[in-house]
């Protein structure tokens, strides 16, 4: 749900007749879909994948209640760390996971000029 909200309050603001026009001109739905919708949503895409990715990185509420041996999420594994006493051990886990991040946003924020405007949440 948390990457179905942005897209879909971008899709309900959408002005049908932007299609409309398109169909009328004869483009299919695919053209439709290619040239007008995904360029006018894509920055609720985006905003709505970059906030999954952050939040499961991370998320430790329900993986602690799901995890197998061997398959831990990065949350988990950091608290069972820090809860076995190899506190220095999840440190450096926690740091790697703050140089993914950054790295992911630096990745990002060099590719923002050849993206649509809007994109990337924290630039204007």
């Amino acid at each position: 749900m948390v990457c179905v909200k942005p897209v879909a309050a971008s899709l309900a603001q959408l002005d049908p007749s932007l299609e409309e026009a398109a169909q009328l001109a004869g483009a299919g739905p695919w053209r439709r879909l290619g040239s007008i919708i995904l360029p006018l949503v894509a920055p609720a895409l985006f905003a709505g994948g970059l906030l999954v990715f952050l939040l499961a990185v991370n998320e430790l509420t329900v993986s602690a209640l799901l995890w197998s041996a061997g398959n831990e999420t990065l949350g988990v594994l950091i608290f069972n760390l820090d809860e076995g006493g190899e506190s220095v051990l999840a440190s450096a886990v926690s740091v790697l996971v703050v140089i993914m991040v950054a790295s992911l946003m630096l990745t990002l924020s060099l590719l923002a000029p050849r993206l649509p405007k809007g994109v990337i949440p924290w630039q204007s």
